[in-house]
């Protein structure tokens, strides 16, 4: 969380994820209805999060499935969270525009911040949005505690300095160095 009284970079400003994304999540079409799962719509569920880009899913479903449930299609760029369960954390950037189920919350920056520094900024905060999340045996991270979460946000030429050198670190650690 960010400290009171602290004094940000100039060009700097403290916000939330609600002011620099919007943010919904996805569902589930009925599983009775086979022919929903046999379409050319990536759906994308929260086990297949982890990598910084998901580029495919394992289920694909048709427009009737969009149509007749809460699925929605979000756009390439797309930044999804898993909100709870066995997944709670895991993250991925959207490769292609692809719908997901109930358990994720999904984030479609604005021109404020880009995908890969939200990204980043939200693997950073994993471990704190877990803590903060409700429930008795497993955790919940609501939409609600996504949106409220407060960000530190650089200008957009600070963003991306401050990606290149997160890669460039990960970069290195791949090589050993």
């Amino acid at each position: 969380m960010m400290s009171e009284g602290l004094t940000l970079p100039l060009g700097w400003c403290c916000t939330s994820l609600e002011k620099i994304a919007t943010w919904g999540s996805g569902g589930t079409p009925s599983r009775n209805i086979e022919r929903y799962f046999q379409g050319t719509i990536p759906w994308i569920k929260t086990g297949e999060l982890g990598s910084m880009y998901i580029r495919d899913a394992t289920e694909h479903i048709t427009e009737e499935a969009l149509n007749n449930s809460s699925a929605k299609i979000f756009p390439k760029g797309s930044v999804g969270i898993a909100m709870y369960g066995a997944t709670i954390g895991k993250l991925s950037i959207w490769g292609m525009d692809a719908s997901t189920n109930q358990a994720c919350a999904v984030g479609v920056p604005t021109e404020a911040i880009s995908n890969e520094f939200l990204y980043y900024f939200l693997l950073a905060e994993k471990q704190k949005l877990i803590k903060a999340g409700k429930g008795g045996a497993q955790p919940n991270i609501s939409q609600s505690i996504v949106k409220e979460w407060p960000i530190n946000l650089p200008p957009f030429p600070e963003q991306h300095r401050i990606v290149a050198k997160i890669e460039e670190l990960f970069s290195e650690l791949d090589k050993g160095i």
